[in-house]
């Protein structure tokens, strides 16, 4: 039974309910009010009411409000259903008659099951009482006489209102197993058979610990806010007993098979027991509350989830949330080692600038790329709660780590880096994942190779992705080489085009100085590799096509580029020279200055 969907049905049926009552009031014409416009029950003020009493026969039910809270105290004391009693104040304030009967006819009440009445519901609202009188039905319409106590009419309204009242104090109970209205707990305890699950928070919406079983374990605090709410939504399917003296064994509840606890330091401030099923029934499970001794049957299902695996309940993610200015330097020990320190520039742009000569700057979309796959970083497994040796999975000394510091001084005023967090990564576990830890747990994880493998571990990856930086007009030259061929334009000093002594018509020679203009903006769509070992996969030879730019000084140089093949719907591949390294870098080249430009204006000789 879903309890959410119920409510809400529960609430369209009471609003179409109001809709129709509203709707079909008879005004009789001119525009002195009459009895049949005003509200039945005038004087009604829902959010004043503090005690609902309802009346049948030698039957009292009876709901109090304080704190905004309702609770049953008759026949029994229990929290009570709040939306059903609200609907029924909601409901009795918008009651409008569809027929009023005066005197002499409403002096026989009698002849309306009015006297006595059925039924009286009694409204308490600062201290005066309100009382609505119900009789009979009407014989046609399904209609309902009633009577609000002191006044000289009778109504006839529409007999949906017996709807609202109860039949059975279940009516008015909430149907929750639990609610955490007003509960101040920082402890939840989870029994299951022999194993205690101990989960501990400072404040709510803090850091969850999983303090049991030892050792101390990061809680998935997203996972636990949410099961909380869950469990709050955890319906009663029915009530079974209120009999505090009631055996029960037959429940499975004299010595309970799960026990859940909030409590406040050492105090259990809210209990619910587990027994078994009925046989009749195996997806329902006996509970009990012990501070209001009743026994329920509920879904079985959240009780299942609560006696998942510890593994589920812990933190999967390798890094906790990090305020914005928690790291200002991150150490990278893999492939490559190197460090990046956040830095502002004159625009108070953050920027990752490497320690390396250079002072190589990284890309702002690659970089934040790089932190988001960090930060999420998860674990699938636990490889084993406590290591005492980590040589044994590659992580002493680690294969690759990585080191988020802040920077700052100590006492003395020397500057002093302060470690936030460390990953460190090890051996391959199978084809597929590493084994990796944090700093300052003695477990060891399992973690997807892939998604380790997209984190930076060579400065290249998240390098500033603008190629070069020049203006046409530095352009000296523009030398084209392909398959031993080659051609060969200058640029005289007007800004006209030649190609050997011949100068190019006016409609290319535009071309050409769009073209170098967009060749001088020249940023990479991706970084791809370092090194000469992919190149001929990738198709970039001594024969491909190669551009050589000779840029006037001071000083003067050359830049190079090198293409190779062009994947179908997807961009060139070329290759540079690495400022820091010499290295071969190659890079995705944009596809449509590629096409456009390039082949079109620059391409290999004919």
């Amino acid at each position: 039974m879903n309890t959410s969907q119920t409510k809400w049905l529960v609430g369209l049926a009471l609003a179409l309910f109001a809709l129709i009552v509203v709707t079909e009031v008879r005004r009789p014409s001119g525009p002195a009010k009459s009895a049949a416009e005003e509200s039945l029950v005038p004087q009604l003020r829902p959010a004043s009411v503090t005690r609902v009493e309802f009346t049948r026969s030698n039957l009292t039910f009876r709901a109090e409000r304080a704190a905004g809270q309702w609770r049953l105290t008759a026949p029994l004391a229990y929290p009570a259903h709040d939306l059903a009693l609200n609907a029924l104040l909601d409901v009795c304030s918008r009651l409008r008659p569809q027929l009023v009967i005066g005197p002499p006819q409403a002096n026989s009440p009698a002849d309306f099951g009015l006297a006595p009445p059925q039924a009286t519901v009694l409204f308490l609202q600062g201290g005066a009482p309100v009382e609505l009188r119900i009789g009979s039905r009407t014989p046609v319409n399904n209609q309902l006489y009633v009577q609000v106590a002191g006044t000289p009419h009778i109504a006839v309204t529409d007999a949906k209102l017996l709807e609202l009242l109860p039949k059975t104090a279940d009516d008015w109970r909430d149907r929750r197993l639990l609610s955490l209205a007003g509960v101040k707990f920082d402890r939840l305890r989870v029994r299951t058979g022999t194993r205690d699950l101990v989960m501990q928070r400072e404040a709510a919406g803090q850091a969850w610990r999983i303090t049991q079983p030892a050792p101390d374990k990061r809680g998935n605090a997203t996972l636990l806010e949410q099961l909380l709410r869950d469990l709050q939504q955890w319906p009663v399917q029915r009530f079974i007993t209120d009999d505090p003296r009631a055996d029960l064994e037959p429940f499975g509840l004299q010595a309970p098979e799960a026990e859940l606890a909030f409590a406040a330091g050492t105090n259990d401030v809210l209990v619910v027991q587990f027994g078994r099923s009925p046989t009749n029934a195996p997806d329902l499970v006996f509970a009990r509350t012990p501070a209001t001794t009743n026994v329920v049957l509920v879904p079985r299902d959240r009780l299942e989830a609560l006696r998942a695996p510890v593994w589920e309940f812990t933190e999967h993610r390798l890094l906790d949330p990090l305020p914005a200015d928690a790291v200002d330097t991150i150490e990278v020990v893999g492939k490559e080692s190197f460090t990046l320190r956040l830095q502002t520039n004159a625009a108070t742009n953050l920027v990752w600038v490497a320690d390396d000569p250079l002072r190589t700057h990284t890309d702002p979309r690659l970089m934040s790329n790089f932190l988001a796959n960090l930060v999420t970083l998860e674990a699938v497994e636990l490889a084993k709660d406590v290591v005492t040796d980590f040589a044994s999975y590659g992580l002493a000394p680690a294969v690759r780590s990585l080191s988020l510091l802040k920077s700052g001084t100590n006492a003395v005023g020397a500057a002093t880096n302060r470690l936030v967090a460390r990953l460190d990564f090890g051996e391959r576990r199978g084809v597929d994942a590493v084994f990796a830890r944090r700093q300052d747990e003695s477990s060891v994880y399992v973690v997807p190779l892939g998604d380790v493998e997209r984190l930076a571990w060579a400065l290249f990856r998240i390098q500033d992705r603008v190629v070069w930086n020049f203006t046409s007009n530095q352009v000296a030259a523009v030398t084209v080489e392909f398959d031993g061929r080659g051609r060969r334009l200058t640029r005289a000093p007007n800004g006209r085009w030649l190609e050997g002594a011949e100068p190019v018509d006016e409609l290319r020679n535009i071309a050409l100085e769009e073209t170098c203009f967009r060749l001088g903006q020249l940023r990479a769509e991706q970084w791809t590799d370092l090194g000469a070992s992919r190149l001929p996969v990738l198709g970039i030879s001594d024969t491909s096509h190669r551009l050589s730019i000779e840029l006037t000084g001071p000083p003067a140089r050359t830049n190079t580029v090198t293409f190779g093949f062009v994947p179908r719907g997807r961009n060139a591949w070329a290759a540079i020279a690495d400022p820091r390294t010499g290295l071969p870098l190659v890079f995705e080249f944009p596809r449509s200055l590629y096409y456009d430009y390039v082949v079109q204006y620059l391409g290999p000789p004919k």
